[in-house]
């Protein structure tokens, strides 16, 4: 028996036989016993190394001492893996996870640790998986749990959670033993269906990319021999083989492949052939795929599907008629809702449900839009009579100040205006000038210079209000949101059509000419704020969106 040593002595690769270029690797994670090789510390258990090794795999083998221990391993499997065919990885030990996503395999050494700290000993399932898709179609993680400890550590929960399972990558869960006897069982026979060995053991779970014909070793090559017979026409003989190519070619399924090999396993085809098979059998969701790509979805199409996924809230990360990862996610997110395969891939039947839904969720919206308006216009009149209605500077302030986009915020502001004249009239000339060259400057240091000179002048209060205004204006949020608005790129057609949508909701937007005045402003924010979006009175992708949906429910009704 020989080792080969890394650079720490507990990772070793194990040759327990002459096994010449192994097309195979696996990486064996766990508490190793006395002899270094086994993982559970005693001679009942299986010695999980030891058989993939005897299967014909290349083995790197490390225990759970500490992270460093672990992460050692992953780096002898990342520099081992474009040598290789097929990856295996199995993990036995103690597993905690977070509740906004993420798993962990835990160390000796990890306990203790806290949400913050939990990389530092353990080791994310998202890495491991991320080396193996390097391995799309011949990846296989064996998750071996053993009793949960108690108290992971602080925002830590114990066991498996979810995590990132990339395509290609097939995962199969379990206790710890019932994990191990699966893997040196029915994994490793040859040529059986991995999802029958699945579904008729009670003990294991598989999640991830899983074909129902996989197996993840292959079945031993049988060769065939035939009798000596009279050759055939060779002529005839081509055309009939590429006859038959050409059918499984517009077939384009495994099964039409391997028909193809079954009678021509040495054709003049048969590399592309199993060439097709491989890609075929790598490729989850193939089907899916195919179904919607015959649908043949315009780019208009794809974006009104985007912003069906935005309105039921599945987050496609943007409306631009490229179906990416996000919108893909999104797809999925449906799908797990709805109880449709998740593929990421949508049907006509699928399609044609997204747009049920949103459509009454589009309603649903409206109407709690139209309530909250109604019962802010409620509160804005109660308002208005308790404080502006009288007419005097201290109520109309009071209410401009509570409801600066109000119902009676035009004829607070009037008035204010007709009394700050009376003021300017009965004014001092020196303290009118003053308030003048504020007004003139209209920038903070000129209204302040003013205060610091009439600190009781006759405008005092309109240069505080003043004051708070331009400050309002100038924060980070607003130009945050003066920001997301340019990166609209709105032309004037498109602003103009946003000043009509408003008026034919009552929002008073002013003239619709394409320029977005102080009313336009106004107008916007009472839009937003009667659906609970955050108030800027700038339009951002969330606005354009719920106002095109609240366009089509109003035609709707």
């Amino acid at each position: 028996m020989t080792h080969r040593f890394f650079t720490l002595a507990t990772i070793i690769f194990l040759a327990f036989g002459p096994v010449a270029a192994a097309a195979d690797v696996a990486l064996v994670v766990g508490q190793a016993g006395t002899d270094r090789r086994g993982l559970f510390g005693g001679d009942d258990r299986p010695d999980v190394s030891r058989e993939l090794n005897r299967a014909g795999f290349e083995v790197i083998s490390t225990d759970t001492e500490d992270g460093a221990d672990i992460r050692a391993g992953l780096s002898a499997l990342l520099e081992e893996l474009p040598d290789h065919d097929r990856v295996l990885v199995f993990l036995t030990g103690s597993f905690a996870h977070s509740e906004g996503g993420g798993s962990w395999l835990l160390s000796d050494a990890s306990g203790g640790d806290d949400l913050a700290q939990v990389g530092g000993e353990a080791v994310a399932l998202d890495v491991i998986t991320e080396i193996m898709a390097t391995r799309p179609g011949a990846a296989v993680l064996v998750l071996g749990a053993k009793t949960a400890r108690e108290d992971p550590g602080l925002g830590l929960e114990a066991g498996i959670g979810t995590f990132e399972i990339p395509q290609g990558v097939t995962v199969l869960r379990g206790a710890s033993l019932a994990a191990a006897n699966f893997t040196i069982g029915d994994l490793l026979k040859r040529g059986q269906a991995l999802q029958a060995s699945v579904n008729a053991d009670e003990a294991i779970r598989a999640e991830g990319f899983l074909p129902q014909k996989m197996a993840f070793l292959p079945a031993p090559v049988v060769s065939q021999t035939t009798p000596t017979q009279t050759r055939p026409d060779p002529g005839a003989a081509a055309q009939v083989e590429r006859a038959v190519w050409e059918a499984s070619r517009s077939q384009d399924t495994a099964d039409a492949y391997r028909s193809y090999l079954s009678r021509y396993p040495q054709g003049a085809f048969a590399v592309e052939a199993r060439r097709r098979v491989g890609e075929i059998e790598a490729e989850p969701n193939r089907q899916a795929r195919l179904t919607e790509e015959d649908l043949k979805l315009t780019r208009d199409q794809r974006r009104q599907i985007q912003r069906q996924l935005t309105i039921l809230q599945y987050e496609p990360r943007g409306i631009d008629g490229i179906f990416g990862p996000g919108t893909r996610g999104a797809i999925t997110r449906f799908q797990t809702r709805n109880g449709f395969p998740q593929s990421g891939y949508l049907s006509g039947t699928q399609i044609a449900r997204l747009a049920l839904q949103a459509e009454r969720r589009s309603a649903e919206l409206e109407a709690e839009a139209e309530r909250r308006r109604l019962a802010q216009e409620r509160q804005d009149r109660a308002y208005w009579e308790a404080t502006g209605s009288v007419g005097d500077e201290a109520g109309l302030r009071t209410y401009v100040k509570k409801y600066p986009d109000g119902l009676y915020a035009s004829v607070a502001k009037k008035q204010l205006d007709i009394i700050e004249e009376e003021k300017r009239q009965e004014a001092r000339a020196q303290d009118r000038s003053a308030w003048d060259q504020a007004e003139e400057g209209d920038n903070i240091r000129a209204y302040r210079n003013y205060l610091t000179a009439f600190p009781e002048g006759a405008f005092a209060e309109a240069a505080e209000q003043r004051i708070n205004d331009l400050e309002a204006a100038d924060s980070d949020e607003t130009r945050v949101a003066q920001a997301e608005e340019e990166a609209l790129n709105l032309n004037r057609i498109t602003r103009t059509l946003i000043e009509r949508r408003l008026g034919q909701l009552g929002l008073e937007p002013g003239n619709a000419d394409g320029n977005f005045s102080e009313e336009t402003r106004r107008a916007i924010r009472r839009f937003q704020s009667a659906r609970e979006i955050q108030v800027t009175g700038y339009m951002n992708e969330e606005t354009v969106v719920r106002m095109l949906s609240d366009a089509a429910g109003s035609v709707l009704r």
